[in-house]
């Protein structure tokens, strides 16, 4: 580690404890805080970096230490005892709450944000990777190999939109740039159409990643996908990579969750621990307090804030943007695999990005893997787009560029760029889910499965419900539905026929049923994007421009309140300041 640090022109301190490096000292720039981080996480027998590096125009730190808890106006209101409490209600979290439920355990699941999945759940490319992207050695890998074979059977359960689409990598005259140039054009030309394609199997082999194939028939290629470009030299087909909706899925385990007897808790921020001796006892939240034996934190973005909270800080996440470019649904068809590009050694810290379908029949391009300070900065810009249609545009030279949506999520990443699944090292019943970038989304079956092992394992008692219900029925999508059924479901409910988003075909009546799921989960601020998520309404070519109001005030006759309080994702993004006529009456009155 010294000689690690003394190449920088900075006075880092460090200190080592049971495998977590804490760093301390000053740098210039964010960028050499995350270099610094990365290059110590990478050091064998490191197990977590906790990096309270500073750099110049950093914030202050905002996290408190140690399970300092404030009970200034904070109720102290036991809301509930638990066997488990789960932090963080995204693809994760929910997973985790519903393998809970499978036993006879109390389980409380408690989010910060109105809803379901509104962090890094709701903004990606709904892939779900093989594994055969990742390092070999990681527990992500592994993890995601295992996740990526449960999604058969979750979908069927959950009725949950999923379709195994596979891979089709292109292998061209751009893979290997470090050799090309280097080596006579005719072995790098052998290179890469045996070589390369051969490793990548062997790849898939030594993981357990089935039905692989290398493809170096040109016709065969463009048979698959007969838009790609025409320069490359071969192909590797990978058919288990699947495509979901992610917030869908999240959505509905929280769903199958809840009819399982786990209490959901949302608008609920946890603000510190109790603990007896080294023990977690109680969760503090802005509500009250949750007892619980054991804790999970899966929070995300924020896991390293919740650990710190607890004394159980082995961590930092440094958040990592990743921008997405979304096509019209016109579009659909014009690839049908996930369509990437082979370049090794791949660019820093992403496994590339890729073209892929989604599971509502858009085409999806990208992400980027940009460093930002910022946890919640989701922004876009226009820098990040031109990288995109760089980059993938060349894939398929004569895509008609008919976006109708750019987006950005975080990923948690932390400097040992792997996932951290394991028990506190300071701190009884605390377990961390931390560091779940991707491929987190496939690998959150097996990360579950692999979290009730640990409690378990910590002393948990795992007796398994007689009368679990894993399966959820929810109403088919109108849109989706044959003419004699649309046709007989009018005839029982007129809201069936009346067409809120044109877009996506939604009407009145889904709306409603929305409504009352998000009720139905404990839900207390119904908001737009909550519809949005539930129905796809606002997700089409108009990006809600046409139905927005109309679905606002659905909102607001069913949850009885004014149409300007409707939120668009909380309670702070409200749509209005008041009746604009009340307003104006008590302006005029105060000027006159």
């Amino acid at each position: 580690m010294s000689r690690i640090l003394s190449k920088y022109p900075h006075t880092i301190r460090y200190r080592v404890k049971d495998g977590v490096t804490f760093l301390h000292g000053k740098v210039g720039s964010y960028n050499e805080y995350v270099d610094i981080g990365l290059k110590i996480g990478s050091i064998r027998g490191v197990e977590g970096v906790v990096n309270n590096i500073e750099w110049d125009g950093s914030p202050e730190k905002p996290i408190k230490r140690g399970g300092e808890e404030s009970s200034n106006g904070v109720s102290e209101e036991v809301l509930g005892e638990y066997d488990v409490v789960v932090i963080g209600a995204g693809v994760v979290g929910s997973m985790i709450a519903r393998e809970l439920s499978r036993y006879l355990v109390r389980v409380a699941l408690v989010e910060k944000n109105p809803d379901v999945a509104q962090g890094t759940t709701k903004a990606n490319n709904g892939l779900i990777h093989s594994g055969i992207e990742e390092p070999l050695g990681k527990l992500k890998t592994k993890l995601c190999v295992r996740g990526n074979m449960l999604y058969d059977e979750i979908a069927r359960e959950l009725n949950v939109r999923f379709r195994r689409v596979g891979g089709l990598w292109l292998i061209t005259p751009r893979s290997l740039p470090k050799l090309k140039g280097k080596i006579p054009d005719g072995i790098y030309s052998f290179i890469l159409r045996y070589i390369l394609p051969t490793l990548i199997k062997l790849k898939a082999l030594i993981l357990g990643v089935p039905g692989v194939k290398v493809i170096r028939d040109r016709d065969e290629v463009l048979r698959l996908e007969p838009n790609v470009i025409k320069d490359f030299v071969a192909a590797v087909q990978v058919p288990t990579i699947g495509i979901i909706e992610p917030y869908e899925l999240a959505i509905a385990l929280v769903e199958n969750a809840v009819d399982n007897g786990v209490d959901a808790y949302f608008e609920t921020e946890v603000i510190g621990f109790r603990k007896e001796g080294d023990r977690v006892v109680a969760v503090s939240t802005n509500r009250g307090i949750l007892k619980a034996k054991f804790v999970v934190n899966a929070a995300g973005l924020h896991a390293d804030e919740v650990a710190e909270l607890a004394g159980a800080r082995e961590y930092t996440i440094h958040p990592r943007k990743g921008t997405l470019i979304l096509f019209d649904k016109s579009l659909s068809g014009y690839v049908s695999h996930e369509v990437a590009e082979v370049e090794l050694p791949r660019p820093k810290r992403t496994k590339g990005g890729c073209i892929n379908p989604t599971i509502s029949g858009n085409i999806i391009w990208g992400p980027t893997a940009i460093e930002v300070p910022d946890k919640e900065d989701n922004s876009v810009s226009g820098e990040e787009v031109v990288l995109i249609f760089q980059k993938f545009g060349k894939l398929v030279p004569g895509f008609p560029r008919k976006a109708i949506r750019l987006f950005a999520g975080v990923r948690s990443a932390t400097f040992t760029e792997d996932f951290i699944i394991r028990p506190a090292k300071w701190v009884k019943g605390f377990i961390h889910v931390a560091g779940i970038q991707s491929p987190g989304l496939a690998a959150a079956p097996a990360i579950a499965k692999l979290v009730i092992e640990i409690l378990g394992r910590e002393g948990l008692k795992l007796v398994p419900k007689k009368n679990f219900k894993p399966f959820r029925e929810v109403s088919e999508r109108f849109g989706e539905l044959p003419l004699d059924k649309r046709d007989e479901l009018i005839r029982e409910d007129p809201r069936w026929g009346r067409i809120v988003c044109q877009c996506e075909l939604v009407t009145e009546a889904e709306i409603i049923e929305a409504i009352k799921r998000m009720r139905r989960i404990g839900v207390k601020t119904v908001t737009l994007d909550g519809v949005k998520f539930r129905t796809r309404a606002m997700m089409g070519r108009c990006q809600g421009s046409f139905c927005r109001a109309r679905i606002a005030s659905i909102i607001a006759r069913e949850c009885n309140i004014p149409i300007w309080e409707v939120g668009l994702r909380d309670r702070a993004s409200k749509l209005g300041i008041g009746d604009v006529k009340v307003l104006l009456r008590y302006r005029s009155d105060a000027v006159g």
